[in-house]
């Protein structure tokens, strides 16, 4: 099984304080039947710019690659907040994609609406790069939430959705699994932050999904 979305790099992001919560939260997965694991941590272009991003990622990889537990693959990548104006080059953009390939995490805005700008900057950044975005946590924005038939705009757009583990068990399963039907989760992330409130979690939504019928 695949983790798309994770917050295990040490001390990027608000993810994993330090290398030990990053190895505990990487066995949790093992343990948990997750054998590749993606490395998202948020990319915020406020905070820094891709090249000193992709730095402070590498140091950070750099910290853990020693206590990656056997039988798991790991994928560098990044959470990317995408917005109607975006101060990052497209080309510096797609140098934070999974691996290398051309999926693309990114992360829609919570705050503002979704409005024609935003639609025409990611209808022209995927004619322009032939990239594909991959959605973060459809089931957490309100305008989707508002809205269910964005998640088809999106998918009609060219993107993949990703969607968290949580949401199948948690107070948007009835939202998840409606999403689930119609086809609109392409792939699943926990979303990891830590081992309290944001641990990873994929135990748990794999029952609930094969128990509603889906394998």
């Amino acid at each position: 099984m695949i983790d798309f979305h994770t917050h295990i790099l040490p001390g990027i992001d608000d993810g994993a304080i330090d290398e030990g919560v990053s190895s505990e939260q990487m066995k949790s997965l093992l343990e948990q039947g997750v054998d590749k694991v993606v490395f998202t941590s948020h990319y915020y272009g406020r905070k820094r710019s891709p090249k000193q991003f992709l730095e402070a990622r590498a140091d950070a990889f750099g910290r853990i690659k020693d206590l990656i537990p056997e039988g798991m693959e790991t994928y560098l990548g990044a959470e990317v907040h995408f917005a109607a104006q975006m101060a990052a080059s497209d080309e510096s953009v797609c140098s934070m994609a999974i691996g290398d390939t051309r999926y693309l995490l990114i992360e829609l805005p919570f705050t503002t609406a979704w409005d024609s700008a935003l639609w025409n900057r990611l209808r022209d950044f995927i004619a322009d790069t032939e990239y594909v975005p991959v959605v973060a946590h459809v089931e957490r924005y309100s305008e989707v939430r508002r809205k269910p038939s964005l998640l088809a705009a999106l998918s009609d757009l060219g993107c993949l959705l990703q969607m968290n583990t949580d949401a199948f068990t948690g107070e948007e399963k009835g939202f998840a699994f409606s999403a689930l039907r119609r086809g609109y989760v392409d792939c699943l992330g926990t979303d990891t932050h830590n081992m309290e409130e944001r641990a990873p979690r994929y135990t748990e939504a794999r029952a609930a999904i094969e128990e509603a019928g889906f394998s």
